[in-house]
């Protein structure tokens, strides 16, 4: 009992000598300078950028905000003249008219994404952000005669591609301390009666960066979801965008602009010590979600 006693009083004491340690053996603030440096933390100037599904919607917002922002941008798809189109749009709006490398893939083949990393880095020497947007969002539900085939083809392009990519890329974000952000839902975060594949490969998708973030984190390299509510791309009729506007607080529809700036805070160095994390960005879209599973 004394024994037990004594050891008890040694942790206490111990405790209370690290409670009450000088105030000079911590350090509580950055400098001035490193505040100061806040002002400058959206400029992306020779950063490379590698942003799939980035030939039109909300991928090609991403390339475009990070042209404007000073960026070596890859824009890649499927179709050769829509990435063309962007990568003219970016190459002008870039400070620098800076020429983005365009790459024609197939993210389910492997051949294309090791091919799309190897011309990035080929072109660029390197690789510091690399944006996961390409996704599909089929309806899905358990009755359905092909669930199983859209339920492969979603998680193929929606969640393999991602870790195949991120898999090829860590050797050289690493190399730059890079960051990766993959586009997710809040699908992920609130469940839809008819996307039964595309809300499990979306809560996959964030549970993937919460586990990449404590591997990666040691190799410097951050990990980060955004998910997006809905957004004004062509997939959206106006009859569902007017049902969404009534359905989100801020009383409006997302559109590609908004998801990029939240890509750019992600990827900036104002986000420097955010890894693991959600970043919704829907006006606030996914406390009223549950309204459209009411048929």
């Amino acid at each position: 009992m004394q024994s037990i006693l004594l050891i008890t009083l040694l942790s206490i004491a111990a405790a209370v000598v690290t409670v009450t340690a000088s105030a000079d053996d911590y350090v509580f603030d950055y400098s001035d300078d490193d505040y100061r440096s806040v002002a400058n933390s959206r400029n992306f100037t020779d950063k490379v950028v590698l942003v799939t599904g980035s030939s039109s919607g909300i991928g090609e917002g991403i390339v475009k905000l990070f042209s404007v922002l000073g960026a070596r941008v890859v824009v890649t798809g499927r179709k050769e003249a829509d990435i063309h189109r962007v990568a003219q749009d970016c190459q002008r709006l870039s400070p620098n008219k800076l020429k983005p490398l365009e790459v024609v893939a197939d993210l389910t083949k492997s051949a294309d994404l090791s091919t799309l990393l190897n011309e990035t880095i080929k072109t660029f020497g390197k690789l510091d952000v690399l944006v996961n947007n390409a996704g599909i969002y089929p309806a899905t539900t358990i009755d359905q005669t092909n669930l199983l085939q859209l339920w492969d083809q979603i998680f193929n392009i929606d969640l393999r591609a991602v870790v195949e990519l991120i898999h090829l890329a860590v050797p050289y974000l690493e190399k730059t301390n890079g960051t990766v952000i993959d586009i997710s839902s809040i699908s992920s975060l609130a469940p839809m009666i008819d996307k039964l594949a595309y809300n499990s490969v979306k809560s996959s998708l964030d549970m993937l960066a919460r586990v990449l973030a404590l591997e990666l984190g040691p190799k410097g390299i951050r990990v980060n979801t955004l998910n997006p509510g809905a957004v004004n791309v062509k997939s959206y009729t106006s009859d569902l965008s007017n049902d969404y506007i009534k359905a989100t607080p801020l009383r409006r529809i997302g559109l590609p602009l908004d998801i990029a700036k939240g890509v750019a805070f992600l990827a900036s160095t104002d986000a420097s010590f955010i890894t693991g994390a959600n970043l919704v960005v829907d006006g606030g879209l996914v406390y009223n979600i549950g309204g459209f599973n009411i048929k």
